[in-house]
């Protein structure tokens, strides 16, 4: 279970103050909506240690993560802008949310191959980043956040990450591009005991994923 506890936070030069208070259970999906401005994407960087609240507590069964960096945490995380490398090619950048060395065991390599299919990106192994359409550049960061994600499942070495963590990544995406990406989370989700939080401005998307809607209001 993910607790945020009373957190509250100030952008510098800002005299609005975020706050924010939700549990997200285990096993489950959430929808975070709400206005521009109302911290959306801020929550998220909070709960994954990119930005430091200045009071609560943000917890994940029960430990608190305060004071953990980034890479200690148990986060999958795939922005809209997908961070992709684009001098290395499709299999290594999704290899590359496994092992920064591109190291894998067979199993390894299984989960990546089934995540590419279950996202239409089979085949593609090869292909360069930049050849690549928007919406197949944000399949291949989503296969990447998927294993990353479900890696530990699996019995594979490393720090659990099964908290995923998607900050509006499907919104330039057709939709029934979108509507397949959102049905491989929700089946990663159920199939393997993965926690999702997505921040979106469609409501229809809590649907398509299966997940309750938490909004958020602007801040005072």
């Amino acid at each position: 279970m993910l607790e945020v506890i009373d957190v509250r936070f100030s952008y510098p030069n800002q005299d609005q103050q975020l706050h924010f208070h939700l549990t997200v259970p285990d096993h489950s999906a959430l929808v975070v909506a709400g206005a521009s401005g109302s911290g959306k994407s801020t929550l998220l960087a909070l709960i994954a240690g990119f930005l430091t609240p200045s009071a609560g507590d943000i917890r994940w069964h029960g430990a608190s993560l305060m004071g953990l960096s980034p890479s200690d945490r148990p986060i999958s995380m795939l922005f809209q802008n997908d961070n992709l490398f684009p001098h290395l090619d499709v299999w290594t950048n999704i290899a590359l949310g496994i092992n920064a060395g591109g190291r894998l065991s067979p199993d390894s390599a299984v989960l990546i191959r089934e995540s590419m299919a279950d996202l239409g990106i089979g085949g593609m192994e090869t292909r360069a980043i930049p050849t690549l359409s928007g919406g197949q550049q944000q399949r291949v960061a989503l296969a990447r956040a998927l294993v990353r994600a479900r890696v530990h499942h699996e019995h594979q070495a490393g720090i659990a990450r099964p908290l995923l963590l998607l900050d509006e990544p499907f919104s330039a995406l057709d939709p029934e591009t979108k509507e397949n990406c959102l049905g491989v989370v929700r089946q990663m989700v159920n199939q393997f005991g993965l926690t999702a939080i997505l921040v979106t401005h469609d409501p229809n998307d809590a649907a398509m994923l299966g997940a309750d809607v938490f909004f958020l209001k602007p801040a005072a």
